[in-house]
């Protein structure tokens, strides 16, 4: 770039004493010095900028353009000349600075045409100052100059040609300019407040300029002095935009100056908020969002500690990567618009602020994720020193001994019993010379309950951190598991014993006689054939009767019309048997043999109650299938009052109910009947 700048600069040096020469010796200016001095101060004010521009890769191309327009600047100074030729190719030349002048207020100030509306006033632009000039030239002589050359490129004199092509070139510039104005003004309405403070100056000298080449154009119909004064005021005009241009690099240069005020406030943010305020003072974004990148978790956080998509929100915006000791600690997300440069020094002054920041956010985020697995823990958590002070605490204060303010401060030794504080003190010490964890279960007394706790204790630095549990619930179940299998193996032996009584005093004695009965039919076979033949009847009755008692001992271990047909033909048998009317409503679909047999015999315990003690004049069965469980009812309309831990066959149903994970319930008021419903899953 130092190439191109040096080239501008010695080829601006060269046209301007070309066009010194040629308006100093002209015979047909009447001001030279006036008009050299106006137009040196245009074509110096777009060089300036150009070279300014070309100096910084960002605005390269932009640079290059303005200075094609202060160059081509000086093309008006061949029609100063007193060579004819030289006056006609300074007649055909004129219009191109202006072209080049449209074309860099168009790429401003993204450096390229980005829109077909765009490209078309900047082909326009060109086509009118490249072909308007040549008709003009080709039809007719040169008019409102009577000291200038003859123009040599004249070919046929027509004043029609020459009024058509007025008309057309008028036309075109009228398109250019409303063109150029509707592109100015759209831009200016989605400019981002940042990108509204770079366009402004440009935009309104270049909009002045335009409103001054319009009435210009149309004044030189009317008025050759006020055309001659409009178009002097278009030279001042235009020689202000690359001014207006000029100030905004000079407002980014100042704000780079101020990045070494932005590491002092860097400095003093206290946190991450300060911090996004001083860079968006540096930067004059007010929309800037900075985060933080954790490495560790792979994710970006805003200055809340909230993830943040910055893919997302850099749609239609820059991402400024910060970097510390080669890896990335911090994005801001700023306006496009905004310098890159200067955003790039911005990133470096903040590199070390940002890397101690996102240090810090690690540990909010670390600690933050501790704190919510805390605080979902539903345990009691006690701070304590090795001599058993309570140093903090946290959980229900329903489940501490003493009160809170009362705690804090305290001694075990002074809030729980004698051994439960001794065996605390142990653990503690334990914890704190080993390092590992020590675990215990204790019980207290709190509001009148008697309550069990498990206690895990580790270290921490030179304190202990005790984890308590009410394991209360637990303590409870595993107790009723215990008892339940006590009854369950009661219960089987008492089912040995009464199948071994009721074989023993029912089929077992009919067998034996049935076996006497047939012997003795043998003895009297011969002698007596009448009385054989009636022990042999007998033992037939026998036989019968010893076949429907096995028959009935069978049913009561497991009733084989319930494994054949399912449980609603059993429950038909079983309604049939019963002393008092039942209705009965089972679901078509079978049900899990161990589900069937459960609700079988719940059934058929309920209404052996309801026969032994209910006094009920009838029974309501109900099974149905709902969520995944099977729900079974049994409702009486008897004297209630019964009670599952009073025996009467139903603590049996409970253990049988509970051991295929379902559930029983016995409602039972006295005078309002009884209701059995039992749940037991049957996916």
């Amino acid at each position: 770039m130092l190439r191109a700048r040096w080239a501008i600069i010695l080829t601006a040096v060269a046209f301007t004493a070309i066009a010194l020469a040629l308006v100093f010796t002209s015979d047909h200016e009447s001001t030279p010095a006036f008009t050299a001095a106006a137009n040196l101060i245009v074509a110096w004010s777009f060089i300036a900028c150009g070279v300014v521009a070309v100096s910084r890769v960002s605005d390269a191309h932009f640079g290059l353009l303005m200075s094609a327009v202060g160059l081509t600047w000086f093309l008006s100074a061949l029609t100063e000349s007193n060579n004819s030729y030289v006056f006609s190719v300074g007649n055909l030349l004129w219009g191109i600075p202006l072209a080049f002048f449209i074309h860099a207020l168009l790429t401003f100030p993204r450096g390229y045409l980005e829109t077909k509306l765009v490209f078309a006033t900047v082909a326009a632009t060109y086509g009118l100052v490249s072909i308007g000039p040549l008709l003009f030239s080709v039809f007719g002589e040169n008019t409102g100059c009577e000291d200038c050359p003859p123009n040599e490129f004249v070919v046929t004199k027509s004043q029609l040609a020459i009024d058509l092509t007025g008309i057309s070139f008028i036309a075109v510039g009228l398109f250019v300019c409303g063109a150029t104005i509707w592109v100015l003004v759209r831009r200016w309405r989605v400019a981002s407040a940042p990108l509204r403070r770079i366009l402004t100056p440009v935009f309104v000298t270049s909009a002045i300029a335009i409103v001054v080449f319009l009435l210009a154009a149309f004044v030189s119909a009317v008025s050759e002095t006020a055309s001659s004064v409009l178009w002097w005021l278009l030279l001042f005009a235009v020689a202000s935009v690359p001014t207006a241009f000029l100030v905004g690099l000079l407002r980014t240069r100042l704000a780079r100056a101020s990045v070494a005020g932005l590491v002092l406030e860097l400095g003093e943010a206290r946190d991450p908020e300060s911090t996004q305020d001083a860079l968006r003072k540096a930067l004059g974004d007010p929309s800037l969002r900075l985060a933080y990148w954790l490495s560790d978790r792979s994710r970006w956080v805003d200055v809340s500690g909230w993830e943040l998509d910055v893919e997302a929100e850099s749609q239609g915006r820059r991402t400024t990567l910060v970097e510390h000791d080669g890896e990335v600690v911090a994005a801001f997300i700023h306006d496009s618009s905004l310098d890159a440069e200067l955003a790039g020094a911005v990133s470096a002054a903040a590199s070390l602020s940002l890397a101690r920041e996102q240090s810090i956010q690690v540990v909010r985020q670390s600690e933050s994720r501790y704190r919510a697995l805390l605080n979902a823990i539903p345990d009691l958590m006690f701070r304590m020193s090795r001599d058993g002070t309570y140093l903090d605490f946290k959980g229900d204060r329903a489940d501490l001994a003493v009160p809170p303010e009362t705690l804090i401060g305290s001694n075990a030794r002074d809030i729980l019993p004698a051994d439960v504080a001794d065996r605390l003190l142990t653990g503690i010490a334990q914890a704190l010379d080993t390092g590992e964890v020590a675990t215990g279960d204790y019980e207290l007394t709190l509001n009148d309950v008697r309550r069990t706790f498990e206690a895990r204790i580790v270290r921490d630095g030179d304190e202990a951190v005790l984890i308590v549990r009410d394991i209360s619930e637990r303590k409870r179940q595993e107790g009723e598991l215990r008892s339940s299998r006590v009854r369950l193996v009661r219960a089987g032996d008492e089912a040995r014993r009464r199948l071994e009584r009721n074989l023993h005093d029912g089929a077992q004695q009919r067998l034996v006689s049935l076996s006497l009965a047939l012997r003795l039919a043998h003895a009297r076979l011969r002698d007596s054939p009448e009385e054989a033949e009636r022990l042999l009847a007998g033992a037939s009755e026998e036989l019968a009767q010893a076949l429907e008692e096995l028959r009935e001992l069978a049913r009561g271990i497991h009733p084989a019309v319930l494994s054949e047909r399912g449980l609603s033909a059993a429950l038909e048998a079983l309604a049939g048997r019963a002393r008092v009317p039942v209705g009965v409503t089972v679901p078509p679909d079978r049900l899990p043999p161990a589900v069937e047999a459960a609700a079988y015999y719940v059934i058929s315990e309920a209404l052996a109650n309801v026969a032994k003690y209910a006094e009920a004049s009838a029974v309501e069965i109900r099974v149905t299938r709902q969520n995944g469980r099977a729900v079974v009812e049994v409702a009486d309309d008897g004297v209630g009052g019964a009670d599952p831990t009073r025996g009467s066959g139903l603590s049996g149903l409970v253990d049988r109910v509970e051991a295929l994970d379902g559930v029983l319930q016995v409602e039972s008021e006295p005078g309002a009947g009884t209701r059995i419903r039992a749940e037991i899953p049957c996916e």
